[in-house]
């Protein structure tokens, strides 16, 4: 459909009702075998073509791993196909239209930076084990975003809350660098949504880890694969495009935050305007928002586009 200069896109509604049946009739049956899940997951794509970024792309991994590797073709109640379904019952009905403009827009992107660290507290050789490890864990997330509409800069800086995360991570990675990253590029979203609103934003990550999870929409990890489905479902509700390329370390700004150094960082950005409040904390989403529905990600911001779902 094309108005006011603007093309949009919309799944047409008897494809995503079509879909969605199928998908829970399987359910009821308690079955779905590769082929329907191959099936499923073409009309899933078909219907996500419509969306903003690579929304939802990251929750076709159960269905992937039914079309490709399970050796069982149950469909149970609480398993990841079970929330895989969950997830598009919640997504497709209230989608974003997804308009794209008909003519140049010269507003320039945002520049982002988001960065993490990592690293294990020292433990004496009698503490140092699979019980105590978890008290080690430390790390640290930072962020600074340019504006070049008005120039300013801004950043912000927090510390992962290790209880909260660790309910849904894996307690027995070696690392959980990629993690952090990840949860990083959430927060800066997070943390200033107004600034992001309608907004193009070149966003740059120095691990290739997540920022493969991020530019594909997709990861074979669960923990990383729920994020990035909570980063696009964010973003659709901002309606912000988003582009990602790599940074190495040693050029990455925001590696100076994630480690708490301010004045190093201070004096990087010297000669560059800093916003009102140009510092603030890194709003990092906490265990009741991972633990609502999927669907308040995309809820969440709508209010600053001035829409709401039907």
């Amino acid at each position: 459909m094309v108005s006011a200069g603007v093309m949009r896109f919309e799944p047409v509604p008897d494809r995503v009702t079509s879909t969605l049946r199928d998908f829970r009739a399987a359910f009821s049956r308690r079955v779905l075998t590769g082929a329907e899940a191959a099936r499923l997951r073409g009309r899933l794509q078909f219907c996500l073509s419509a969306a903003y970024g690579c929304v939802g792309r990251a929750a076709t991994l159960p269905l992937v791993q039914r079309q490709y590797r399970d050796v069982s073709d149950a469909f149970l109640p609480g398993s990841e196909l079970h929330h895989c379904l969950l997830f598009f019952e919640a997504l497709l009905p209230r989608l974003p239209p997804l308009d794209v403009p008909l003519s140049f827009d010269s507003t320039p992107p945002l520049l982002v930076y988001t960065d993490a660290a990592f690293w294990l507290r020292r433990a004496s050789s009698a503490d140092i084990c699979s019980a105590s490890r978890r008290t080690r864990l430390a790390g640290g997330l930072g962020v600074v975003v340019y504006d070049p509409v008005d120039g300013s800069a801004r950043y912000a800086l927090g510390e992962p809350a290790w209880h909260e995360l660790l309910a849904f991570w894996s307690p027995d990675y070696k690392t959980y660098i990629a993690q952090l990253e990840v949860l990083a590029a959430i927060s800066v979203y997070f943390t200033y949504p107004e600034l992001f609103v309608g907004r193009c934003v070149n966003h740059f990550i120095d691990n290739t880890v997540a920022l493969s999870s991020l530019v594909h929409g997709y990861s074979g990890r669960p923990d990383l694969a729920k994020m990035v489905n909570a980063f696009y479902l964010q973003c659709a509700g901002l309606r912000a495009s988003v582009y990602f390329d790599y940074v190495p370390s040693t050029a990455n700004i925001a590696d100076l935050p994630s480690r708490s150094a301010v004045y190093e960082l201070l004096h990087e950005l010297r000669g560059i305007p800093l916003a009102a409040h140009a510092r603030t904390d890194l709003r990092v989403p906490h265990v009741g928002h991972w633990a609502a529905p999927l669907e308040s990600w995309v809820l969440r911001f709508l209010h600053l586009n001035g829409t709401w779902p039907a």
